[in-house]
């Protein structure tokens, strides 16, 4: 495991203490490495505000809360969510029409979509549309509509019309959480009306999230389990001691014919 990954498996380690506080001898055992190298990385952790040390081991340094802003989530799980990028956008063929929804995964896979071209990519978040403009190959199409404060991504009435004028290959989406019993969920309003008409006008869907969504029911519903076609996650879904909600999400994805990966 390198050292990226590590500290993300540490820091959903600490999130998912279950009495709120773990000790650096659970995290050396867990993690495989001696407590020297456990207290480097909360060090690191702690630095970036993410862990607050206490005597003996580590607990959460803040909530993780979806509704935080884009900028307060984009540090967590960094190594985790590039790697998921780089999975999702070796699923896209060159020459396809992909809508590339917004989220902190989706930048990661708008930096990989970069060396798939020829590709036409519409954008429904301005981060995406950085790491894609002026790239050789990439047809860059920007969906009109309100940004969204604190997550710059393209939300309301006019996004809605923009997809509803337009047919895609793939929609590549993001997700706030995904649940064996009630599928697919998001935080925003705005942004599952958005995921919904991103639904409707691509041939295929390819979702992404790291394994911190699987077993969560947000506010709102955007569809079942089975509207979705390819799902890519992190490789942790599957181990009930880091997220109990994983394996059975998992299992009835897979049951609901969703090609489920594992990155």
């Amino acid at each position: 495991m390198d050292v990226a990954d590590r500290l993300d498996l540490t820091l959903r380690l600490v999130q998912g203490a279950e009495h709120a506080r773990v000790s650096v001898a659970e995290l050396a055992q867990r993690l495989g490495v001696s407590e020297m190298t456990v207290r480097r990385d909360l060090d690191a952790l702690e630095r970036q505000g993410l862990v607050r040390r206490v005597h003996g081991g580590a607990v959460a340094g803040r909530a993780r809360e979806e509704g935080g802003g884009f900028e307060a989530r984009q540090v967590w799980q960094t190594a985790t969510k590039d790697r998921l990028g780089a999975a999702v956008a070796g699923l896209v063929e060159p020459g396809a029409r992909v809508l590339l929804d917004a989220g902190t995964t989706t930048v990661h896979v708008a930096e990989h979509l970069a060396a798939r071209g020829p590709l036409t990519v519409a954008v429904l978040s301005l981060q995406a549309a950085v790491r894609l403009a002026d790239r050789p190959g990439i047809e860059l199409l920007i969906v009109g509509g309100r940004s969204r404060p604190g997550e710059r991504s393209l939300v309301g009435p006019l996004a809605l019309r923009t997809l509803e004028s337009l047919a895609f290959d793939v929609f590549v989406m993001s997700i706030g959480g995904v649940h064996a019993e009630h599928g697919w969920s998001e935080f925003s309003l705005e942004d599952a009306a958005v995921k919904q008409a991103g639904l409707g006008q691509a041939g295929r869907t390819v979702a992404v999230a790291d394994a911190t969504k699987l077993g969560v029911r947000a506010f709102s519903q955007v569809a079942p389990l089975d509207a979705v076609h390819t799902f890519v996650t992190d490789a942790a879904a599957a181990d009930p001691a880091t997220h109990p909600g994983g394996p059975g999400t998992l299992d009835a994805l897979r049951k609901a014919g969703v090609d489920t990966r594992l990155a």
